[in-house]
């Protein structure tokens, strides 16, 4: 469902674009101390398999590749940033970018800011003439029932089956778990 989540905000994104299929999509991470990756924490082929798992979910024809970004500090950190990338998809002419904040899972400063602010702004100087971002999960109903799914496994019971929630201004973005006794 988590999976189902991510590839509904990224097939969003690219509806945006003129042709799809032609907009290179690249799944930023934040990025972590190469100091910890060394030491063998899962994270970077976590990341590179959520990935993996996305573009085969999504079955796009588009390039892709991963980057990280929100580095702090001197030390070396998993790479290639945000920037560089940027920078090197401009330097390649690639003109449409589809930016997926991947191991987000909400909008935020890093995703909302230093994506879809900066990012942006770096992009069009560079020439990249079109730039989006896909949203983060936020109250997505798929990523919602996945969360209760997992809360509902850890306690021991069974997901039963899924309501939709209504307000007065139409369908909330929510979903209600009823387990099964």
């Amino acid at each position: 469902m988590y999976l189902d989540a991510v590839v509904e905000k990224v097939g969003e994104a690219l509806s945006r674009f003129e042709v799809p299929s032609r907009a290179e999509i690249v799944f930023s991470a934040h990025s972590i101390p190469m100091s910890i990756v060394a030491k063998g924490d899962p994270y970077q082929r976590q990341i590179e398999e959520t990935v993996r798992l996305l573009m085969g979910r999504g079955r796009w024809p588009n390039r892709h590749r991963l980057c990280y970004q929100s580095k702090v500090g001197a030390s070396k950190w998993l790479q290639p940033s945000l920037h560089r990338t940027l920078r090197d998809l401009a330097g390649e002419k690639v003109r449409e970018v589809c930016i997926v904040p991947v191991a987000f899972v909400s909008d935020h400063v890093e995703t909302l800011g230093e994506i879809d602010h900066e990012g942006r702004d770096e992009a069009l100087r560079l020439g990249i003439k079109h730039f989006e971002m896909s949203s983060g999960l936020n109250d997505s109903p798929k990523f919602i029932f996945a969360l209760g799914q997992l809360v509902l496994e850890a306690l021991g019971e069974t997901v039963h089956s899924c309501i939709s929630v209504h307000g007065t201004a139409g369908q909330i973005a929510a979903t209600a778990l009823v387990a099964a006794d």
